[in-house]
């Protein structure tokens, strides 16, 4: 930041960017540009010469040259190598670029033939990049030098001080010269405001939507700080439900009337939905911000499968579901995050039960092909619509077929899903027909063990 000299008060210097990097970004940029002038007036030279004829000063052409090459080495390896740390120091050596730039122009410009040969309209490329890296009057600055620089030298030219490199068989006329300088005027001056212009509006527009991107980021904030709340309190209340139920149905099951012991059945169905639900809002807020932290263990791929899904043999029974979890051929351990799959593989599996009908079969198949593992889950249930497919990773996103077969649910489980999956480096896929069944699966990337 620079400071005002009225009031000794911190005054923020404005540019297009919002960080260092970006700025170098552009240096980068420019330099690259110089190497391609570079090349580009190498190549014109010879033309110039041997095909064109034109009587200009060529050895001069070649001093030029050489001179770009040399700074563009020193700009490249201040650049590369010994980059500044701060934006006013980075703003003066790009200012310093563009002006010794206009200078070297000027020069070229008058051994090439001055204002006499079109070409001299190149100071307009240093002018656009001027009004493209820097608001204020700094473009206005180098759109003055740049108007100063070809007016002296084609004053200079002009009453003969300095030697004209005309590429005309005559001298140009006064008219032409004065009719040519303002033209230029016009045209630099013009070009600086329209630039100024349109960055100006730019930077006001991306400053519109980089305030609104923070009320956004403020207001996810707040709500997952509300979901994390909400579910942490709803946790242990549900959780000592759920164990009083289980106590119930174990100790008074066979005293009970049938139609008690089915509502008890129920209950205890809902409250562990209602828990899946509460652990999911806690586990999508966790993943979300990063806080989850990734445990790799070597692990036995077909045991972990099949413990997991055992879990769900009651629970699929109820609906007299068949669930078949092949084996992965040859059996081996592999290293992975066994925590955060499980997350992926248990809601998975619920999923295809909770979106199946009576007498459904589920399939879960691991796989391992090259430098990739994972599984499949596939089921015979309700199906995804096409038009639906796009949005089912999306938070609260749930399905009319869905809500009409299950009612109760907060449309995060493959939010969360895709969260996990993406935080382990890893792709989820799913082809579904709907009234037919879903498949989805997962591929991790495999972690060399050392």
């Amino acid at each position: 930041m620079f400071t005002n000299g009225k009031n000794n008060k911190p005054a923020i210097l404005i540019l297009p960017f919002h960080t260092l990097d970006t700025l170098r970004t552009r240096i980068g940029w420019i330099i690259n540009i110089r190497w391609v002038t570079i090349f580009g007036l190498l190549s014109a030279i010879p033309i110039g010469q041997r095909m064109l004829h034109f009587q200009i000063a060529y050895p001069q052409l070649y001093i030029i040259s050489s001179m770009l090459v040399g700074l563009n080495l020193v700009y490249f390896f201040l650049f590369r190598y010994y980059p500044f740390k701060s934006f006013r120091q980075e703003f003066a050596f790009t200012e310093v670029q563009l002006v010794v730039d206009l200078i070297i122009i000027s020069f070229l410009v008058h051994y090439i033939g001055g204002i006499g040969n079109p070409f001299f309209f190149i100071y307009i490329v240093n002018i656009i990049i001027s009004g493209v890296l820097f608001l204020g009057n700094v473009p206005y600055v180098n759109a003055v030098i740049a108007v100063l620089l070809l007016t002296i030298w084609s004053v200079l030219e002009y009453n003969g001080i300095v030697q004209n490199y005309t590429i005309r068989a005559e001298p140009i006329r006064l008219s032409v010269l004065i009719t040519s300088l303002c033209a230029f005027y016009i045209l630099i001056f013009t070009a600086t405001y329209v630039i100024k212009d349109f960055i100006s509006g730019y930077r006001h527009l991306k400053k519109l939507i980089d305030e609104k991107s923070e009320q956004l980021e403020e207001t996810i904030k707040e709500r997952d700080k509300i979901f994390r709340f909400t579910a942490h309190e709803l946790k242990s209340p549900l959780t000592t439900l759920r164990s009083m139920l289980a106590v119930i149905e174990e100790l008074y099951s066979k005293k009970m009337d049938a139609e008690v012991a089915d509502l008890i059945s129920r209950a205890v169905v809902r409250t562990d939905q209602v828990l899946d639900m509460v652990k999911d809002m806690i586990d999508v807020t966790q993943y979300r911000h990063g806080v989850s932290e990734r445990i790799i263990e070597n692990i036995d791929f077909n045991s972990w499968i099949q413990r997991i899904v055992s879990q769900f043999r009651v629970y699929a029974d109820r609906k007299s579901i068949t669930i078949t979890v092949k084996k992965l051929t040859p059996a081996m351990s592999i290293l992975f995050d066994g925590q955060a799959l499980e997350k992926v593989l248990t809601n998975l599996v619920n999923n295809a039960i909770r979106y199946s009908p009576e007498n459904a079969s589920i399939t879960v198949t691991p796989f391992y092909k090259r430098l990739i593992y994972g599984f499949s889950v596939s089921d015979t249930g309700i199906g995804i619509s096409e038009k639906d497919l796009p949005k089912i990773f999306d938070e609260f996103f749930r399905s009319k077929n869905a809500r009409e077969m299950e009612r109760l649910g907060t449309g995060l489980g493959l939010s969360l899903i895709k969260q996990i999956v993406d935080h382990i480096g890893g792709k989820i896929f799913v082809e579904s027909e709907l009234g037919k069944g879903s498949t989805f699966t997962v591929e991790i990337p495999l972690i060399k063990s050392g």
